[in-house]
């Protein structure tokens, strides 16, 4: 019988360590859903919440928020990389 008590008691710490960790990942799952640019800030945020409780708010409505500033591409197009390579140095002729 004590057996099957503490088989019961880990099951539940189980269940209640495993439902907090979902619920924890819920902000992350949202953002991906809605194709969230910052999706996996928002993940890492949210399992943070574990430790702090308001980072877990705060990913929240961070999954529901569309970013504000756009992304700005950090590669050029080819144009640009050949006006580059055209560039002569200083008194240097072409």
């Amino acid at each position: 019988m004590k057996i099957v008590c503490l088989g019961l008691i880990v099951f539940c710490v189980l269940v209640i360590v495993i439902g907090i960790i979902k619920v924890h990942e819920l902000p992350g799952d949202i953002a991906k859903r809605k194709n969230h640019p910052q999706a996996e800030a928002i993940r890492i945020c949210s399992l943070l919440g574990l430790i702090i409780f308001p980072f877990w708010m705060f990913a929240l409505i961070w999954a529901y928020v569309r970013p504000i500033m756009t992304p700005i591409p950090i590669e050029t197009d080819a144009e640009d990389k050949e006006q580059a390579a055209a560039v002569v140095p200083e008194g240097g002729q072409s």
